[in-house]
């Protein structure tokens, strides 16, 4: 498995090469800062923090690389084989603590004051710690909304959109019975666990090692996903698509209601102004006593980086509370900075708040009581691919539940190295 693993770092130096930051002339410092797919829509306000950062560091240079997300990391991790390592580079936490477990990316609190972690909402501040130790600053959050079909819920009969799985689950067949399906549960990425979680079960055994959910709770999740497939309340594509999907028959007007992010309002205004005028939004699904799940991107140091300080020092000036609110005012996203919030423009609804308003104001009511709700784990892909094909099986009849959940106990054990 390490070989394998290794072998994702084999260098390949002609592709890295217009991407990493060259040395400036004497007496000039340079720090390489790469982001994932902000150009060009956020050219002007990316280019005017560096303006600001420079202004303030007399003698420092920001090159700044904006790479696909497709690409981020292979990119990076040809980086950071190749010796050439960005000094601050824009992660997901996942992907972060992959790098982490080989102990590649730089400690915060070794670089920055102790005060640092306190300007961060906690379970932003957490989203970034694999065993016990940080490996990255909190920027910008997302979490989801429920956004659904007002005419579509009337015509079957429903006066509000599910606010429980459970309740999804008994709407569903009314919703179809109109003409319409309910829901597209996406299984690509984090949804799955994440949906196992916000329904109540605990990702974990109590002692930390292999999962906690092989049990009557997550019996129930893993039936919620097989009535509505079995019974044809979901696209029988639901198997094989994601959420990009999720949102495209949303638009398309094809589903009653879709879990997704605010920032997605202007995407469907944009794609179907008819559909936007009939839009609502709710609070997330969820159950009670779970808090909603937040999604946060961050900035990472690594290990390789000759100026560690330097670098911490620019992260934390792009992620602190007056440039994070800046970039919510720019883009519908939330700050992960506590005094950010503080702001009117997050914390007060217009008297009469167009759609965007309102989601902003509950997306920031529920990112302040959010969790990360699957943290970093280690072999965390695995273990979600295993959770993933099972959980696929036993929807399509391949397998039952119970035999599901036992193979799921069996290798999530296997991967986290339980002694039993």
């Amino acid at each position: 498995m390490l070989a394998r693993r290794h072998a994702l770092f084999a260098p390949c130096l002609s592709a890295l090469a217009p991407l990493v930051g060259r040395a400036g002339s004497a007496g000039v410092r340079t720090l390489s800062f790469w982001t994932m797919q902000l150009s060009p829509h956020l050219d002007a306000y990316v280019r005017g923090l560096i303006r600001a950062y420079e202004a303030q560091r007399s003698g420092v240079r920001i090159h700044w690389v904006d790479l696909p997300w497709s690409e981020m990391e292979r990119k990076v991790l040809t980086a950071i084989a190749a010796k050439q390592a960005p000094d601050v580079v824009n992660l997901n936490p996942q992907f972060a603590a992959k790098l982490a477990e080989f102990d590649a990316l730089a400690v915060p609190e070794q670089h920055l004051g102790a005060e640092v972690p306190a300007r961060y909402l906690p379970a932003a501040w957490a989203a970034n710690r694999l065993d016990g130790k940080t490996f990255a600053l909190p920027w910008y959050l997302t979490t989801n909304l429920t956004l659904f079909n007002r005419p579509l819920l009337e015509r079957a009969g429903l006066p509000q959109a599910p606010r429980q799985h459970a309740e999804l689950l008994a709407q569903a067949p009314r919703l179809r019975a109109a003409g319409a399906f309910a829901y597209f549960p996406a299984l690509d990425g984090s949804h799955p666990l994440e949906t196992l979680v916000a329904m109540g079960a605990p990702l974990l055994a109590p002692q930390g090692c292999g999962p906690g959910f092989i049990n009557a709770q997550g019996a129930a999740v893993l039936g919620f996903y097989r009535q509505l497939y079995q019974q044809g309340l979901v696209p029988r594509n639901v198997v094989t698509e994601g959420h990009r999907k999720a949102v495209e028959l949303f638009v398309a007007g094809e589903l009653g209601l879709v879990s997704t992010g605010m920032q997605f309002l202007n995407f469907i205004r944009n794609s179907n102004a008819g559909l936007f005028e009939k839009i609502d939004i709710a609070a997330p699904l969820g159950n009670a006593g779970v808090p909603p799940n937040l999604a946060v991107m961050n900035l990472a140091v690594p290990q390789a980086s000759s100026q560690r300080e330097l670098a911490f020092d620019f992260a934390a000036f792009v992620s602190n509370a007056d440039n994070q609110l800046a970039f919510a005012r720019t883009v519908p996203v939330l700050p992960s900075t506590r005094a950010s919030f503080a702001d009117p423009f997050l914390s007060t609804t217009p008297a009469s708040p167009a759609l965007i308003d309102r989601a902003r104001a509950l997306s920031c009511a529920t990112a302040q009581q959010g969790a990360v709700l699957v943290p970093p784990l280690r072999a965390y892909s695995k273990l979600r691919n295993s959770f993933t094909l099972q959980l696929q099986a036993q929807m399509l009849g391949k397998t039952a539940p119970d035999a599901a959940l036992k193979q799921i106990g069996r290798e999530w054990r296997a991967l986290m190295r339980c002694a039993s």
